[in-house]
């Protein structure tokens, strides 16, 4: 097995993220510095060590759906200077190390899956898996349905480094004005993950995103639970979300 394989079903997260872990020095097999994430490691013999401490493939996967409160970052390990709440707080007593599945950006809330399986995380989050997605906005302005067909036709938008994506979402649908009748609520579904990509995606039609929320991953509904809380898939939401993406059981 390769160790980024291995270090990704131990719970470390999806493979981009444990192989920054395998790169940046802090993984040891049989006492021996290991930066290269194509090495391979037999998970019955050989001893792996991330940061001195002893590494073990889990004996059961867990999937759990988080309600991420806004004002929280989507992070394991807290910045070295950095307060802010991280995701990791709300899971310190929890006795299997989990990891998020993809992110939340610190402003948005909403449904968090958690997992220690890395090989689902991995398909959740990748592109070429095509899991929608489904959040609502609360942007700028009154929404006319004219501007719905336009944004259900899709946009270019571009990225942090310049570089031309283009969108169209999976449907988007018009909710109903704010309380002040100034503002709107709008449901988006994608299945498209680059960064920030819905906040890009209004921006691009001039209705700026005031908050903005996830409620769905695939088949897996936030439904009504409180903000800050958790709760475990039951056995048929987690045969859903396998087949979602691409795994049978």
């Amino acid at each position: 097995m390769r160790l980024n394989k291995f270090l990704a079903y131990a719970g470390f997260g999806a493979r981009r993220k444990v192989e920054e872990i395998i790169k940046q020095g802090r993984v040891e097999v049989n006492r021996e510095v290991v930066t290269n994430p194509a090495f391979e490691v037999d998970p019955k013999k050989d001893v792996v060590k991330v940061d001195g401490e002893r590494v073990r493939l889990p004996k059961k996967f867990v999937y759990i759906v988080f309600n991420k409160p806004q004002g929280v970052l989507t992070a394991m390990e807290r910045a070295p200077g950095d307060r802010r709440p991280i995701v990791a707080d709300f899971f310190r007593k929890y006795p299997v190390r989990l990891f998020p599945v993809g992110r939340l950006d610190y402003n948005t809330e909403g449904l968090l899956i958690m997992t220690n399986d890395g090989e689902l995380a991995d398909r959740l989050a990748h592109p070429r898996y095509h899991v929608p997605k489904t959040y609502i906005a609360k942007v700028k302005g009154r929404v006319k349905p004219s501007e719905i067909d336009r944004m259900r036709k899709g946009a270019l938008l571009v990225d942090d480094k310049g570089n031309r994506f283009f969108i169209k979402p999976i449907d988007v649908k018009l909710l109903h004005p704010s309380k002040t009748g100034r503002n709107t609520y709008v449901q988006i579904t994608i299945d498209q993950g680059k960064n920030r990509v819905v906040r890009r995606f209004f921006d691009r039609f001039d209705h700026g995103v005031l908050k903005l929320k996830r409620v769905a991953v695939g088949p897996i509904k936030l439904g009504d639970l409180p903000k800050g809380a958790y709760r475990e898939l039951t056995p048929e939401e987690v045969k859903k979300l396998k087949k979602a993406a691409g795994l049978e059981n």
